[in-house]
């Protein structure tokens, strides 16, 4: 941020903005001032609640999900074994966040989401009393509520059993709501799964009204209506709400219905240096978080490979990954042993749809127009209405196979149609952390992993989560159940 402020916390922010807290504001030197315009509250909340080249904290869902299998890399000699960290999420363990050697990997996520809460309330609370241009308030407006709604999504779907019906969430336990715009030592009850869904709808809802009189052009690097209504056509999704996941979706395409033609990228491209998600990506609406997570970096003796499973998928012309090469995932050829005349060769596979930000000019993962078009053929789908979810999901492939080889035939049932749009939707937004959560919805299915250990690709580990398992939800962070065990442990 271009002003300084010396909270060591936000709550001491908050303080000092909200609640004139002398004490507090003799802290500050004279050259400090109490922020007043929509810029000065921009700078607090871009820098206080988004996520920009940080590691998310909840990136560990990529590896609960069946999208991830254990590697050894016999060619690789070097390098950390990046798997420790999130051992106990692989092996979906009762306490996840307990390293195999004993230590504490800190799950952050519960932490910073309601920090974001917190600045998101911050501005909101003042909101009314900010010096600046009214287009430029709504918009600032819209980013907070964005920001707040996203951030109890998250929230629940982490820590909180999946939306079924609005009867059952009125008696399953969500998370805490707090709508505090200061640091006070008190605990927060968990209110039911309805009632935070309801907070999350209302907050949608006031952001895309926001959004609706800002009159700038969009910026992929903070929160915009676009961005907002594709997540909410996939909070309606989760909430079975199908209408209105269509409404959204419908909303979210009438704002960017671009898909960047891998074709047309293959020609420009053809060595696949550049990362899907890059400023070339016009489908890209907004950008945020660092990407890659360590235990899925191929450089390293083990590590986290696409499984087999889900590159099994990949049929041929889909430039997503095929054959061993593709612009979501691609596989190096690394020889492995044999002799000089007769070397032995292995296909190590990665994932290269996202990259770091000096070589893309985003950030590292994104919400954009393609999970629109598959949110609203899911919605459609779920409907019945096969004709309508085929024009989506082909639209989606003529932009991702070669020509000629995208196009799906028609299902034969309703069941079919919705095997195909949940098939389209795992091969489109793999490792961008969607997965794990698609199968908490979907009916939490059996899931298997296999774990490689004692320096040998065979010797193996197998964990398997039970259809349904409660273990569908995470633990509440540790550190979180010390300071506060009336949460109750889920």
């Amino acid at each position: 941020m271009n002003m300084i402020y010396k909270s060591v916390i936000l709550s001491g922010l908050a303080c000092l903005l909200l609640s004139g807290c002398n004490s507090f504001l003799d802290e500050y030197s004279q050259d400090e001032k109490v922020p007043a315009t929509v810029k000065d509250y921009e700078e607090i909340l871009y820098g206080e609640a988004y996520f920009k080249n940080d590691h998310l904290p909840y990136e560990y869902v990529e590896i609960l999900s069946d999208d991830v299998t254990a590697m050894y890399n016999a060619a690789n000699t070097s390098g950390e074994d990046t798997r420790q960290e999130v051992y106990g999420y692989y092996a979906w363990k009762d306490n996840p966040e307990v390293t195999p050697r004993g230590g504490l990997k800190n799950d952050l996520a519960w932490e910073q989401l309601y920090h974001q809460i917190l600045s998101a309330n911050v501005v909101l609370e003042k909101i009314a009393d900010i010096e600046g241009k009214e287009s430029d308030k709504a918009r600032l407006e819209g980013e907070a509520h964005a920001i707040r709604a996203f951030a109890y999504f998250l929230l629940v779907n982490l820590y909180a059993d999946p939306y079924t019906t609005p009867e059952e969430a009125s008696k399953v336990p969500g998370v805490p709501i707090n709508t505090h715009t200061y640091g006070e030592d008190i605990n927060f009850p968990r209110a039911s799964l309805a009632e935070v869904y309801s907070v999350i709808v209302s907050d949608l809802e006031a952001g895309m009204q926001a959004f609706a009189k800002d009159d700038a052009p969009k910026n992929i690097f903070r929160w915009n209506q676009a961005a907002l209504a594709t997540i909410g056509s996939r909070i309606f999704l989760y909430m079975h709400d199908w209408d209105k996941a269509k409404e959204y979706a419908d909303l979210a395409l009438s704002k960017n219905a671009y898909l960047r033609d891998l074709n047309a990228k293959n020609a420009e491209d053809p060595d696949h240096a550049t990362s899907f998600i890059s400023k070339d990506n016009r489908e890209i609406n907004y950008s945020f978080g660092f990407y890659l997570p360590k235990p899925l970096s191929s450089g390293h003796l083990y590590y986290f490979k696409p499984s087999d499973e889900l590159l099994a998928l990949y049929e041929e012309g889909d430039l997503r990954y095929f054959n061993n090469a593709g612009n979501y995932i691609t596989a190096k050829r690394v020889r492995v042993g044999g002799s000089f005349w007769k070397p032995v060769y292995a296909y190590f596979t990665s994932v290269n749809k996202n990259g770091m930000t000096d070589d893309t000019f985003v950030y590292g993962y994104a919400i954009r127009s393609a999970e629109a078009y598959l949110n609203r053929a899911e919605a459609l789908a779920m409907k019945g209405d096969r004709s309508g979810a085929l024009v989506d999901l082909n639209a989606l492939r003529a932009a991702r196979f070669s020509k000629g080889s995208a196009a799906l035939p028609a299902p034969s049932s309703d069941d079919e149609m919705i095997r195909m749009v949940r098939d389209e939707r795992r091969r489109e937004l793999c490792f961008e952390m969607q997965r794990w959560f698609d199968l908490r919805r979907w009916g939490k299915p059996e899931l298997t992993h296999e774990y490689i250990t004692d320096g040998d690709a065979d010797t193996r580990e197998i964990f398997t989560l039970p259809a349904g398992s409660p273990k569908y939800t995470l633990p509440i962070p540790q550190a979180v159940l010390n300071s506060d065990a009336s949460l109750g442990k889920n």
